[in-house]
C-alpha cells in the first residue's frame, strides 16, 4: 500500500511539473532576432582578435622567380610578412659553382652579403630579417621577413636596401584587401 501511495504522489508531482506553462517548441521570431543581435558583437570581436595566417603562392614571373608570401594578421593589422623567392642561379654563379663546388659557392655568397653595406644596414633594423641560401647548383632562395609589431617602417623605408620595397604602401591596405588583390593578380591561397 505504501508503494502505491508513494508512486501516486510521485506521479502527481511529475504531472504538475509538466503542466505549469505550455511553450511552443519553436522560439518566437523576436527571441531569435534578439539572440542574433546580442551575439553579433561577440562574433565581430572574435574576428578582430583572431590571429590568421595565410600563404599565397604567386605565379612565376618572366624570369622564372617563384614567390611565396606568408601573411599573419589580426583584424585589420598586419603582424608579419615573410616573402620567399626561389630563382635560378645566374650564369656567373653557375660558373663559380662548376669551378669551386657548391659549398665554396655558399661560403662566397655569404661573404658577399656580409660585405654588402646596404644588406648589413638593413639587418640591423629590428623586425627585419633576410636569408639567402644556395639550394642547389641551379637554384637560390631569398627569404625576407618583416615583423610589423617591432619594425620601424619609416626607418626601414629610409634604408638603402628597403627603400624601394614599398612597406608604407603595403600597410595602407588591410590584410584581407591585400590578399584579395594578390589573388586577383593570379596568386593562389594555400
Amino acid at each position: 500500500m505504501k508503494k502505491i501511495v508513494i508512486g501516486t504522489v510521485a506521479l502527481l508531482f511529475l504531472l504538475a511539473g509538466c503542466g505549469q506553462k505550455k511553450e511552443s517548441a519553436e522560439p518566437s521570431k523576436d527571441t531569435t532576432t534578439e539572440a542574433l543581435q546580442s551575439t553579433l558583437p561577440v562574433l565581430e570581436n572574435a574576428n578582430n582578435n583572431t590571429v590568421v595566417t595565410k600563404t599565397l603562392v604567386l605565379p612565376a614571373d618572366e624570369n622564372g622567380v617563384q614567390q611565396t608570401q606568408t601573411i599573419t594578421y589580426k583584424g585589420k593589422q598586419f603582424l608579419t610578412l615573410t616573402i620567399q623567392q626561389k630563382r635560378q642561379v645566374s650564369e656567373d654563379l653557375k660558373n663559380f659553382i662548376a669551378e669551386h663546388g657548391l659549398e665554396e659557392a655558399r661560403k662566397a655568397l655569404k661573404e658577399g652579403e656580409d660585405k654588402d653595406e646596404s644588406v648589413q644596414e638593413a639587418r640591423k633594423i629590428p623586425g627585419f630579417n633576410i636569408e639567402t641560401n644556395l639550394l642547389s647548383e641551379t637554384e637560390i632562395e631569398t627569404k625576407t621577413s618583416y615583423d610589423f609589431q617591432v619594425l620601424d617602417v619609416k626607418k626601414a623605408s629610409e634604408s638603402e636596401y628597403l627603400k624601394n620595397v614599398g612597406l608604407e604602401n603595403l600597410l595602407k591596405n588591410e590584410p584581407e584587401e591585400y590578399i584579395e588583390n594578390r589573388v586577383a593578380s593570379g596568386a593562389t591561397v594555400q
